[in-house]
């Protein structure tokens, strides 16, 4: 017998898209100089995937991404803005992780 594997994706309508990529892309440039520039790349393309013209990043990487910017929050000295950033950013993942079929 063989498993298969899959991959899940999450998927994003165009809205949703700019809507996570313009408050995770504005938290990335309030993170500053303390934000380690591995991760600065690396959240970067991950949300660049939300961007692409498909919408849809793994959920793997979509988890991942979430740290990413946690980590990124964490690392600012504007504490309010960048933690309504990330919230907002939470919010738009939570849903869409939360509506993967199992």
């Amino acid at each position: 017998m063989q498993n298969s594997k899959f991959t899940p994706f999450i998927f994003f309508s165009e809205a949703q898209a700019i809507a996570f990529s313009e408050a995770a892309r504005t938290l990335l440039t309030w993170a500053g100089t303390n934000y380690p520039a591995t991760c600065f790349k690396l959240a970067r393309e991950y949300i660049a995937r939300i961007e692409s013209p498909d919408h849809k990043i793994p959920l793997d990487d979509a988890q991942d991404l979430l740290a990413l910017l946690g980590t990124c929050c964490m690392t600012t000295q504007h504490a309010q803005p960048t933690r309504t950033l990330w919230s907002d950013c939470v919010r738009i993942l939570s849903i869409k992780i939360a509506n993967i079929p199992k």
